[in-house]
């Protein structure tokens, strides 16, 4: 048999074809070694679910467990829009864990909130869950040091992934995001989970102190305060009331924006609960662009990378495990 291509005929028995034909498996190969971001599709209840993992450049599937660290988009984002917005891959390459951005099925995560707007009874929580088993076998995933970020819906959505699975997330660092109002009679943590919380006080879809979540009443439910939700979350950790206060240097005079860090540590299991305060800052992810206008979703915090403070938070946790 003969293969034709561009004028030159080689034998398929030929030493020459073998040759190249091995270089082009050599390449093939390569080419899904080195590939990192890994898209993967799972069905739960009869909905097909995606998502897409970043294994960080220079890990092999036989060295130590790595961290796992979801990554969650907002209402009406997918998960290639988060993986390039958040920019979440360059942050698990220098710290060496992997990364992995689920999508919410019709652009939304059902998150515990009640609204007009909202799904309620679909289980984002069991696609997470079998997720999380799925990389575990996958990809050399540890187990005990799993963790969960995300903005609004995303951010709401790791408040309820703490609240269903204490006993799988280690820490959650949601941004733009507060307690359902719905659940604040009901909410509680079975198990210690520490929180990074990451709100501004000009957020005008999620209000600093709480009220109806988006810019209608009704439709995408309603949110405690930050301030009330840092409170219940201390009392859950068991943690000291009285929190260390740090400034955060104004390396952006432009912005509009100032921002302190509150940590209230001692909690239980060597928790600990910080609050991170934007004032003037908006519905938006600091240190990433101004993905709308700001008439829209307020100013973006130019003074830090949230990323850096995220990872640096969740390296911290570690030491519950000793």
């Amino acid at each position: 048999m003969k293969i034709t291509n561009k004028g030159f005929k080689y034998n398929m028995n030929s030493g020459l074809f073998q040759f190249r034909l091995t270089l082009i498996l050599i390449a093939v190969i390569t080419y899904v070694t080195v590939s990192k971001n890994i898209e993967g599709y799972m069905e739960i209840d009869g909905l097909e679910r995606f998502y897409i993992v970043h294994v960080p450049d220079d890990v092999s599937s036989g060295g130590s467990r790595l961290p796992l660290v979801l990554v969650l988009h907002g209402g009406g984002g997918n998960a290639k829009q988060m993986m390039k917005f958040s920019k979440f891959n360059n942050t698990a390459d220098d710290g060496g864990f992997i990364a992995v951005y689920p999508e919410g099925y019709n652009k939304n995560w059902s998150d515990g909130r009640i609204g007009d707007e909202l799904p309620i009874l679909r289980d984002d929580v069991k696609f997470i869950s079998m997720l999380i088993d799925t990389l575990i076998v996958k990809y050399n995933v540890d187990s005990s040091r799993i963790f969960s970020t995300g903005i609004s819906n995303g951010g709401f959505f790791s408040i309820y992934l703490a609240y269903k699975l204490s006993n799988r997330i280690l820490a959650i660092a949601p941004l733009c995001a507060n307690i359902p109002e719905n659940l604040k009679d009901n909410f509680s943590l079975p198990l210690p989970v520490s929180m990074m919380l990451i709100n501004g006080t000009e957020d005008k879809l999620v209000k600093y102190n709480g009220g109806s979540v988006g810019f209608r009443e009704g439709n995408r439910g309603n949110s405690i305060s930050t301030d009330e939700t840092i409170r219940m979350w201390v009392g859950f950790n068991g943690c000291s009331t009285i929190p260390s206060e740090e400034v955060i240097p104004n390396k952006n005079k432009k912005d509009d924006c100032k921002a302190a860090k509150y940590t209230y540590s001692s909690g239980k299991n060597n928790t600990e609960v910080i609050l991170i305060k934007i004032t003037g800052g908006g519905h938006t992810w600091p240190g990433r662009t101004q993905y709308l206008p700001k008439i829209i979703v307020g100013n973006v915090c130019k003074d830090f990378d949230a990323n850096d403070y995220i990872w640096e938070f969740f390296k911290r946790q570690s030491i519950r495990l000793q």
